[in-house]
């Protein structure tokens, strides 16, 4: 009898929870059926934006599936993205709510996975301006060209020898931020430094598996190991993140500003001078945390989108030599390139943005959420629903681009090889009052990245190696995420 109890009781209990959810989709998008409690975690695994694709093709362009406990519906075509996320923006502009963000964020502090709210945008609109008041003078340029110097160095002691890049990506990246955020630049071997990439890798692994709380909230309680290396990781971060901004704080001086943080500061007693309303609801966790979304913004996407363009430009040399030309004849050799140079380099801009297309770094994005009860397509969506933009979809839909898996910069050029307006389909930094602060700095420094380490090498695959099958998508790394499994090239100085 006992049995037959504890029985009844957890399959009262599966159907409290699961009838309800699964009685409120009928007026939700269509979908595959969600089991009690899994949901449709079965059928997402390997590369969850290709999934995605072949479930669009049974359940159309807008569809639903169940994480766990929790609804999630993916936007898979280019009207569905702009129709939730710009034509109703303030209805699908919220983050979810989960436990990795809440350890990430210290309680919502931050710009990036935070709920939309008077603060948050207060705190984006000051980023906004402390970001563009510093990348407005040659301080970017003179700190990437410093960081390409040591690349450029080092590089050339590897001729000729097949080598992976990722960790020099790592390390020519990672000085830009250091520099451009705390003025601070660090040799490869100093030991801040490989402290910080360690902690940056460890992230990466940590939060690419997630935390089962975010899916079944009801666990959050429990003190799994998963959960216990993301306090750790978070509470690392952080420690380095407030040694900076506390230093900055007693050092600051607004007729020297030095970096980023220095301008976010000053934006910030700006506000409190001209007494704007909620600034003095920005503490200085906000001002750390905002620190915080430079460095995760403008670090692993700009590293991989690096390392997709090293990848395309050997597996396609004739592409590698277009850019190489163009660089030569309107840069040449005595200089770095400067942002100056990119209105007359048509070529390399298009390069880059087939990259971005190309490699789609984030091809799903980050989620956001609904923040009321609205509508798409007729369907109704719940309060809190999950919205996933599967940008792949877009970077890769045939109607838009003709042939998505061919890598040809010429797309983005008119018939007498000038640049295009930037098709609205192509969106690695996704769209709407959600998209990322950062494009217009990100994208610059890709530029001078990408073009200086063009201008001064030519990257090859190693002889006897075929190309990568970069068409079919089998050297992308699964999940949320796409990026390049470790792939060495050759590298050959241009005389």
């Amino acid at each position: 009898m006992w049995l037959l109890t504890v029985f009844l009781g957890l399959l009262t209990v599966i159907l409290a929870t699961w009838l309800p959810g699964y009685i409120r989709r009928w007026r939700m998008p269509p979908g595959p059926f969600p089991w009690p409690i899994i949901g449709n975690i079965a059928i997402l695994g390997g590369k969850t934006y290709l999934t995605f694709i072949d479930l669009a093709k049974k359940y159309g362009d807008v569809f639903s599936v169940k994480l766990g406990m929790v609804d999630v519906v993916v936007l898979n075509s280019l009207d569905a993205v702009k129709e939730a996320f710009v034509k109703k923006s303030a209805e699908f502009g919220g983050r979810p709510k989960t436990l990795t963000n809440e350890i990430l964020t210290e309680g919502g502090k931050d710009i990036a996975f935070t709920d939309d709210s008077p603060t948050l945008k207060l705190q984006r609109k000051l980023f906004v301006s402390a970001l563009r008041t510093y990348a407005s003078g040659k301080s970017l340029q003179a700190i990437t060209h410093e960081s390409l110097k040591d690349i450029i160095a080092d590089f050339t002691d590897m001729e000729g020898e097949p080598v992976d890049l990722e960790d020099y990506m790592y390390k020519v990246v990672y000085n830009i931020i250091c520099a451009a955020s705390f003025g601070v630049r660090y040799k490869m071997d100093d030991s801040d430094f490989q402290h910080l990439l360690q902690m940056s890798k460890d992230g990466l692994e940590i939060l690419s598996g997630g935390l089962l709380a975010d899916i079944f909230p009801s666990l959050a309680f429990l003190p799994t190991p998963a959960k216990s290396a993301c306090h750790k990781m978070a509470a690392n971060f952080m420690e380095y993140f407030k040694r900076q901004v506390d230093q900055h704080q007693r050092t600051f001086d607004p007729d020297n500003l030095r970096d980023i943080t220095d301008h976010m500061i000053k934006a910030q007693k700006d506000a409190e001078e001209e007494g704007i309303q909620d600034v003095n609801s920005l503490t200085d966790t906000h001002l750390r945390q905002t620190i915080s979304d430079v460095f995760g913004g403008g670090t692993n996407t700009t590293i991989h989108t690096l390392r997709w363009a090293v990848l395309f430009l050997a597996a396609h040399p004739e592409i590698q030599e277009k850019v190489a030309a163009e660089l030569d004849s309107v840069v040449g050799r005595d200089r770095l390139p400067e942002l100056s140079d990119r209105e007359a380099t048509p070529y390399t801009e298009a390069t880059i943005h087939e990259v971005m297309r190309k490699g789609s770094v984030t091809p799903t994005s980050l989620p956001r959420a609904t923040s009321v009860d609205t509508t798409l397509r007729g369907y109704h969506i719940p309060k809190g629903t999950w919205i996933i933009p599967n940008l792949w979809a877009l970077h890769h839909d045939p109607a838009i681009w003709g042939d998505p898996h061919t890598f040809r910069p010429e797309r983005f050029l008119d018939e007498d090889g000038r640049l295009i307006s930037k098709p609205s389909a192509l969106m690695p930094f996704s769209v709407g009052r959600r998209a990322c602060p950062g494009e217009a700095v990100a994208r610059a420094d890709m530029f001078l990245l990408m073009a200086g380490l063009v201008q001064n090498f030519r990257f090859s695959i190693p002889e006897g190696e075929g190309p990568p099958d970069l068409t079919a998508d089998k050297d992308a790394g699964g999940g949320f995420v796409c990026v390049p499994v470790p792939t060495k090239v050759v590298i050959t100085c241009r005389k």
